[in-house]
């Protein structure tokens, strides 16, 4: 582990911990915490209740639309930049108001926002008659160091604002949060984006460095040589298909929070979401939380990556071990230096080998025995084979797995890799609709939207071949947008490898996440120049960093970038297109030997969520070419979590 870099990552709570203590010191010494429950355990990364009261937090509630009066007169709610939220806790503040008008005067309610207010909230203030009276206050927290060489935003809502109802009015907190990150660590040599919302971020950023401070840019460090910028809708594969691995399937089995795992067994993702026809009673159980940190679960940082078929295994073996220390045969002072130095670590390994054997068993429980069939079929979607018993299987799962998100993604995943035509595509929406309600057809157009669905035009006139014995075997294999670039960048293996030596087995050995495949041609390639020379011819990347700035290719200011700007034209602030920038190589010497260094380290930051699946990839890429790869995301999600966030 790179301890420097890893102790600097882990600073990143102390700078959102000083903008907490500004913001509290805004709102009065003594105050009451009113928290929408989503914001607990982000909260708890970035300060304690100690540290609250001691900042004038005198009572901390949940967020409750019945929640009636509290403790003291100044109140402070912590919410997300959700409308419905918002409004929410002004139609109470305007019911404590009604209740008691004195209040209006005193200025007591302060809300905070996170990441940012929006310029709306001030609108929806102003028709509330609360302008004046409510303080809003924006808190914009920095990248949580969750594992190893694993960073979050926590903002699970980001995905479904961004790509489903295309409302990008909170990137610009994407690009602060990159901002902050390269005050701490320095600035990579090379950005590379990858889709519009990269672009965008990153065309952002770049004014954050002119604006706020260019002096940071000098101080640049070797430790991440290289960031790429990715949107998630460049590979929504990796986030369909069924994870091999055992983080992937814990998140798809159970609530992860902010790296905390609610182990409740009675209430799993797929039960939530699965049609109950019998009533069953359910008994208070005890909460177990485990805490997903190879730091502090060393039995997790063993088996995170591993496939699942070999994690019951490893944790038979750990039981064995266990069993066989036997302390009976130890002696009265041996027996001490036992209690005094090991009894607390082998008690906590045995907690988290028993909460790691009940999550084993219950993934099993839960997948029932579906895991090697929908694989398969999986597979055969990704390589373009076998369309109609694919079709059959997504067919009849929709009458036999009556589950509310994992019918939707067999279809999306179907309509990327091989397409659906207009009666498939209406046959499978109008059993869904059967099983769950018509009140569910939006949740289709969001899926197109945002583009994890493709929606098929009726053809009037078609050809049938159908009649024509064996032609159809005979023609070409056809082949989409998909099958072509994941064969240009080597995602689809030739032959099945369920090896870790192979990324590709973080799904069944039969897909590489585009992640590690653009992380394994940047850090095997012999240069820069080489890596974006393969990537390109593929991919439509754009340029930025550190390297750019230090040769003055292309540096504007941002005023003289606007006088310069066209009707029309997009601004590429300090951006530059890869392919350009390739032709300039061919007649600019100097420039074409600046990009002749090897990366060695690699920032890739996934707009949109990231899995665990595509995080253990890039592991598998890190310890093949002896580098460091860092995965950051707004947070980390499941392959149902993105078929929630079309609800």
């Amino acid at each position: 582990m790179d301890q420097p870099l890893q102790s600097k990552l882990s600073s990143l709570c102390l700078i959102s911990q000083h903008k907490l203590e500004k913001i509290l010191s805004l709102c009065g010494d003594k105050a009451d915490l009113i928290i929408d429950s989503s914001l607990i355990k982000p909260l708890e990364r970035i300060c304690g209740v100690t540290w609250l009261r001691q900042h004038g937090i005198e009572k901390i509630y949940k967020m409750d639309p019945q929640l009636g009066q509290t403790a003291n007169t100044t109140k402070i709610y912590f919410i997300s930049a959700c409308k419905h939220k918002y409004k929410c806790v002004l139609d109470q503040i305007s019911s404590q108001l009604s209740q008691n008008p004195s209040l209006a005067d005193s200025k007591c309610f302060n809300i905070i926002i996170v990441p940012k207010v929006l310029h709306t909230y001030d609108s929806i203030l102003e028709s509330k008659g609360l302008y004046g009276v409510v303080k809003l206050h924006s808190f914009s927290w920095e990248l949580m160091l969750l594992d190893d060489r694993l960073l979050s935003l926590e903002l699970p809502f980001l995905f479904k604002q961004l790509y489903v109802e295309q409302n990008h009015s909170l990137l610009s907190s994407i690009s602060m949060s990159l901002w902050s990150l390269f005050q701490v660590t320095g600035r990579p040599k090379c950005i590379i984006s990858l889709g519009k919302l990269s672009s965008s971020v990153l065309n952002v950023l770049e004014i954050y460095n002119e604006t706020y401070s260019r002096d940071f840019v000098s101080k640049h460090t070797d430790k991440i040589d290289t960031l790429l910028l990715i949107d998630r809708n460049q590979d929504y594969a990796s986030c369909l298909l069924t994870p091999a691995t055992y983080s992937g399937l814990l998140n798809e089995i159970f609530n992860i929070t902010c790296g905390h795992l609610d182990l409740n067994v009675k209430e799993t993702k797929y039960k939530k979401g699965r049609i109950n026809f019998t009533t069953v009673s359910e008994e208070n159980n005890k909460k177990v939380t485990m805490t997903l940190d190879s730091s502090i679960d060393n039995l997790y940082g063993e088996i995170k990556d591993r496939h699942f078929s070999e994690v019951l295994s490893v944790l038979s073996s750990k039981a064995k071990l266990l069993k066989n220390e036997d302390i009976k045969a130890l002696g009265i002072q041996e027996i001490k230096h036992f209690v005094s130095t090991k009894l607390q670590q082998v008690a906590l390994f045995k907690q988290n080998l028993v909460n790691h054997v009940l999550a084993s068993e219950t993934i099993i429980s839960e997948m029932n025995n579906k895991f090697e069939n929908v694989t398969y079929t999986e597979s055969e979607m990704l390589n373009n084979r076998n369309k109609k018993s694919n079709f059959n299987f997504v067919d009849e799962n929709f009458g036999t797995d009556i589950q509310i998100y994992n019918s939707l993604r067999l279809m999306c995943l179907l309509s990327l890799t091989q397409g659906l035509t207009y009666d498939e595509y209406n046959n499978l929406i109008n059993k869904y609709l059967l099983a769950f309600g018509y009140k569910f057809l939006y949740v289709f157009q969001n899926l197109i939207n945002a583009g994890l669905l493709f929606q098929p035009v009726s053809l009037k006139l078609t050809l049938n071949i159908s009649n024509l014995s064996g032609l159809s075997d005979r023609l070409p294999k056809w082949q989409n947008s998909f099958q072509n670039q994941a064969a240009k960048l080597k995602q689809l293996p030739s032959q099945v490898d369920k090896s870790k030596t192979s990324p590709s087995y973080v799904f069944n050995g039969s897909y590489v996440p585009l992640i590690a495949s653009i992380s394994n041609i940047l850090l095997t390639s012999e240069s820069l120049t080489e890596a974006l020379t393969k990537l390109s011819n593929s991919l439509e990347l754009k340029l930025s960093g550190s390297l750019l700035e230090n040769m003055k290719l292309g540096i504007e200011t941002l005023n003289e970038k606007l006088s310069n700007l066209k009707l029309n034209s997009e601004l590429d602030y300090r951006c530059l297109d890869v392919k350009s920038l390739l032709k300039k190589f061919k007649t600019d010497s100097k420039l074409s030997s600046a990009f002749n260094f090897k990366t060695k380290s690699v920032l890739v930051y996934v707009i949109g969520g990231v899995t665990y699946a595509e995080i253990a990839a890039c592991d598998v890429v890190q310890n093949a070419t002896g580098s460091k790869i860092y995965v950051a995301s707004d947070c980390v999600a499941s392959g149902s979590d993105y078929m929630s966030a079309c609800f």
